[in-house]
């Protein structure tokens, strides 16, 4: 059996997971501004937890956004400095995706559309369609308005999800699936069915996903003190 490690702070909540030998394990903490001092240590504690040495991983995956954009790099450079020091491949498991994921696999939903907080006044969202016990998107992620991504909403007949939905704008929609984040538990579902079909790969091919990267950059250019931590 595969032995694949999952790591995801693209939101709020930190969490890790790990399957090997047919079992799994996962660690989830909310943490929304200790993501740098407790991710790496609950990779240690899962694998403590799974009695798994290091040198039996066989490959790594994480959630590569849209998020957090801090978060999403801190995901990204602990799996980079574990794939280096193991040579391990890894994949980029979209977060959108994994907050589908989740709703399928507590729902009978055949679509659902994924809509997390992007900050800024913005949201992030993609569809996303049952194909078997996983899922697959229907549509393109893209960042925007409120009122952009309602006009999606409109045409769309199926589970709406995320902490996007906690805006005020989507008041009048149904919050059943608002707590959803994305959940290292839940990648790894969609990381197992990419190590199958074999589209783990370096590490440098395996890039963030921000949809608004030269926003961020440029908030975090117009805050030095950021960029002096």
């Amino acid at each position: 059996m595969t032995c694949l490690l999952v790591v995801d702070a693209s939101s709020t909540l930190c969490s890790v997971a790990l399957s090997y030998q047919g079992q799994q394990w996962h660690i989830s903490e909310e943490q929304p501004r200790r993501q740098a001092q407790r991710l790496l240590p609950m990779v240690n504690e899962i694998l403590d937890s799974a009695q798994v040495k290091k040198h039996q991983i066989e490959g790594i995956a994480y959630g590569c956004g849209p998020g957090s954009f801090t978060g999403i790099r801190i995901a990204a450079s602990v799996t980079q400095g574990i794939a280096l020091a193991l040579d391990l491949p890894v994949y980029a498991v979209s977060s959108l995706q994994t907050v589908a994921q989740a709703v399928f696999a507590q729902s009978n939903a055949q679509q659902v559309m994924a809509i997390m907080n992007a900050h800024m006044g913005e949201v992030f969202w993609a569809r996303f369609e049952k194909d078997g016990a996983l899922c697959k998107a229907i549509s393109k992620e893209q960042v925007g308005s409120p009122e952009q991504c309602l006009a999606d909403i409109a045409a769309f007949d199926g589970e709406l999800a995320g902490d996007g939905l906690t805006l005020p704008e989507f008041a009048h929609l149904s919050q059943e699936w608002v707590s959803v984040q994305p959940d290292a538990s839940y990648a790894l579902v969609l990381a197992k069915q990419a190590w199958d079909n074999q589209l783990f790969t370096d590490a440098e091919q395996q890039q963030p996903v921000y949809l608004r990267e030269s926003v961020a950059w440029k908030k975090l250019d117009e805050q030095p003190s950021l960029l002096r931590r």
